[in-house]
This record gives structure tokens, C-alpha cells and sequence, in this order.
């Protein structure tokens, strides 16, 4: 199963969970008592109910203790083939750099595709961080 996974620098949820309906429909939140109980939780968990299958999506503000939100969707089903596909329309959505997985050609783990005002280019994060290049 293929999934896809996108980290937004977007720090307010309600435009992250805008640009979700606008492209997946309605969403639902899934309330996950394990992740609810972390103190300061920045992670919440939703389903696209109007996909099918629905699509599980994992949002996780200040992802690694950054700037960035991450989403995970955890389907096979997105409009998106890979990562770089939906990392370009949440760009064209937010105009923010973007990061995500480059492809299967890269190997590195720290390795990462950046869309930006620049465009687009393959990164190692420094420290694997997100936003240090």
C-alpha cells in the first residue's frame, strides 16, 4: 500500500483542514484516546468520509518540533500518486515551502524534495531537521 506524506510550513489547522475538504470532501475527526491524552497534543486524526475507501489522514502541528504540519494519508486512494504530486498542490494552495519524500531514485533518509518560492529541488536536512538545509 502506497501512502502519502506532506509537511506544510502552516501553522493554523483551520487553513490546513480547508484546503483538505476542498480537495477530499468532507472530513471526520477520529477521536484516538492514546493520542488525546499526550500533554500539549499537536496530533489529530481525521478520515476522509466521502472517498472509498475513506482515507485515514494523521495531522501533526509543530511535526518534530517544528514549524511544519505534517499530513499522513494512509491510503492508496489520494488524488495524488506520490508525495511530490500532493507536496505541489499544497504549495499551490498555501504558496509555503513544502516538503516531502523525493522518489524511489533517492536513497538518503535525510534526503527530502523542497517546493518553495525557488522552486523545486532535492535537500539533505541538516541534523535531519525540517527548514534547516
Amino acid at each position: 500500500m502506497q501512502d502519502i506524506e506532506v509537511y506544510i510550513r502552516e501553522p493554523v489547522i483551520k487553513r490546513v483542514l480547508g484546503w483538505l475538504k476542498s480537495e477530499l470532501g468532507e472530513l471526520q475527526e477520529v477521536t484516538d484516546e492514546k493520542v488525546k491524552a499526550r500533554p500539549n497534543n499537536k496530533v489529530r486524526k481525521f478520515r476522509a468520509v466521502e472517498q472509498s475507501p475513506t482515507i485515514p489522514i494523521l495531522i501533526n502541528q509543530e511535526a518534530e518540533g517544528s514549524a511544519y504540519t505534517c499530513i499522513w494519508f494512509n491510503a492508496a486512494n489520494t488524488p495524488w500518486e506520490t508525495d511530490a504530486e500532493c507536496a505541489r498542490a499544497a504549495y499551490k494552495a498555501f504558496s509555503l515551502p513544502v516538503y516531502c519524500d523525493p522518489g524511489k531514485e533517492y536513497s538518503g533518509q535525510d534526503e527530502f524534495l523542497r517546493i518553495d518560492e525557488k522552486g523545486e529541488q532535492v535537500v539533505e536536512l541538516k541534523g535531519g531537521q525540517l527548514g534547516k538545509v
